[in-house]
């Protein structure tokens, strides 16, 4: 659900090669104990909450030595833009600028706020103990950054959210 004029505030950062990349680079085995496991959205469309707090556990990960189990179902039931089961954007901002609907700022641990898959009512309140200094978009507001961008991003920074636009089209036979 790309909101309008969403270019207009968002910030961007450009990535710059400093050396050759590798071949192939992989957080699991660079990161004591591995990485945050990958989790099940079940039948709700909430990719747009697993992107954003899977990618910020990656971050906890690599910065502090820690797993944490963040909640999902928080972002898809108090984020204040409408997102829920049937899509959502970049919900980056709730970990650090954006209050949600309790007028909090940051994650909420999954122990507090179960995932239901659903598009439930937000409860209020609970604790955010992890919050982002701050997070931006990969290149340029004009295009889709370029592959060896996105991978260093990736490993200047651990895991990154994305998304694939998806378009509904008629195929026509001649």
């Amino acid at each position: 659900k790309e909101p309008p004029n969403w270019r207009d505030s968002a910030r961007f950062v450009e990535f710059t090669e400093k050396g050759p990349i590798p071949p192939s680079f992989d957080w699991r085995s660079r990161t004591p104990g591995g990485m945050p496991p990958v989790r099940n959205q079940g039948g709700c469309g909430s990719c747009w909450a697993f992107s954003a707090i899977g990618s910020f556990e990656c971050a906890i990960k690599i910065q502090d030595g820690i797993n944490v189990d963040l909640a999902e179902q928080w972002l898809v039931s108090c984020n204040r833009h409408g997102w829920g089961c049937r899509g959502g954007w970049w919900a980056h901002d709730y970990l650090c600028y954006i209050g949600d609907k309790c007028d909090s700022i940051g994650a909420v641990l999954e122990q507090d706020y179960p995932y239901t898959a659903s598009d439930a009512t937000c409860s209020c309140p609970d604790p955010h103990p992890y919050k982002a200094k701050s997070w931006g978009y990969i290149g340029s507001a004009s295009g889709v950054p370029s592959t060896p961008m996105i991978k260093l991003a990736i490993m200047q920074h651990g895991p990154i959210s994305v998304a694939v636009a998806v378009e509904d089209r008629q195929s026509t036979r001649l």
